[in-house]
């Protein structure tokens, strides 16, 4: 039977994992306001260029830099206001996301710890303010979405003030701004924003998921022993992330995630046992504390040991310690088909399990999963495992 810091180790990750399809479902609403904004500039674009030439643009004339400019006051105008309404939008999810998370992180911890305890609680006021108050990687939101809009507004007006400079049409000046077809509309200058923005978002979504569990682990200090970082969620990590993945570091101070843009470690309470049954009104199955500490201290007598150590006995049993070389993956094969195919998908679950492919290969450096054609190709002997010549 697993122990009270064992299930919680497990609570924890099966939470991560709820709460990267949080992430996800974020990202995908984030770029589809992208690309409402990125339409109505493209249109924008199109419009004014045409008006100024039907071939290539030219380079010089009052009359054409005074249209340029004019454009160019009009895209700033139009991304300032697209950044802004991403800004608010990231925000208010993050805020919401503040307060669900800190209700959940009390709600797992009521539910691990194998005795009846009363948690503090943290009013959701304080979890909302989080999103103004804690900053990640050195800057608060606000600001990492006001140097998103300042990227942005570079990246286009440099790509039209290439295009005209090279005397280039305005389809041609069109495709500097949003990429080529032939390559997904990766190598325009909006793909920087998308991908920048990505990152904020999933950066944001770690930062105050950890941020608002940390305010009840703070507010339960009493009763947790230390905070544990795990970082093999996604398979491949960064160097910094590895290195820190298993250390154990105090409640109230020590680093914490995101240790980069793009992290998602996590940190894991580990609960003292101690802490649990000796600082707060308990009861363990019909024993009043009182009743335990008698029944402690008679055992003691008996021994001829400490109560002290029968305490820390009863609690070592009850509450155990989370098995330092446990990984995400090592949790995820432990788990049923169902839960793994839930995780993965039906398929990528029988690529985990028949080809026996390890997490790492499912994900490229950032962390974006591949889709099936992908890994069909780039890990064949896994797929002849899993699927034989389907």
């Amino acid at each position: 039977m697993p122990t009270a810091n064992e299930e919680l180790f497990d609570d924890v990750i099966r939470h991560q994992i709820g709460l990267r399809r949080f992430t996800s479902r974020e990202i995908r609403e984030i770029l589809k306001l992208l690309k409402q904004a990125d339409d109505d500039l493209l249109d924008l674009i199109q419009r004014r260029l045409r008006v100024l030439s039907d071939g290539p643009i030219p380079e010089t004339g009052s009359r054409t830099l005074e249209r340029l400019e004019a454009l160019l006051k009009e895209v700033r105008e139009l991304r300032k206001k697209a950044m802004a309404e991403l800004a608010t939008k990231v925000a208010q999810d993050m805020r919401d996301m503040s307060v669900a998370e800190g209700a959940l992180e009390a709600a797992v911890l009521t539910q691990a710890i194998p005795i009846s305890i009363e948690l503090a609680r943290i009013p959701a006021s304080t979890l909302r303010a989080l999103v103004n108050a804690r900053p990640f990687q050195g800057r608060f939101l606000r600001d990492w979405f006001l140097g998103l809009e300042q990227r942005d507004r570079r990246a286009v007006e440099t790509a039209i003030r290439l295009g005209v400079i090279e005397g280039e049409t305005t389809d041609q000046i069109v495709r500097r701004v949003r990429g080529t077809r032939a390559n997904g509309f990766k190598d325009g200058a909006l793909s920087i924003t998308r991908r920048n923005a990505e990152a904020i978002t999933r950066t944001a979504v770690t930062h105050y998921s950890n941020a608002a569990r940390n305010e009840v682990w703070k507010a339960n200090s009493d009763v947790i022993e230390g905070l544990r970082w795990t970082a093999t969620l996604d398979g491949r990590t960064s160097a910094v992330c590895r290195g820190r993945d298993g250390r154990v570091f105090p409640v109230d101070r020590g680093p914490r995630p995101p240790a980069h843009v793009n992290c998602r470690s996590v940190m894991v309470p580990i609960l003292d046992g101690v802490g649990v049954l000796g600082k707060r009104p308990t009861v363990v199955d019909t024993r009043t504390r009182a009743r335990r500490e008698v029944d402690f201290r008679a055992e003691a007598r008996k021994r001829g040991v400490p109560i002290q150590q029968v305490r820390r006995e009863w609690a070592d049993s009850v509450i155990g310690r989370v098995p330092a070389e446990t990984t995400y993956e090592q949790f995820l094969r432990r788990q049923s088909k169902g839960f793994q195919d839930d995780v993965l998908g039906d398929k990528k679950g029988t690529l985990f399990r028949k080809g026996e492919l390890p997490l790492d290969r499912f994900v490229d450096g950032s962390g974006r999963e591949f889709g099936l054609d992908e890994l069909r190709r780039r890990e064949p002997a896994a797929w002849a495992r899993a699927f034989g010549d389907e």
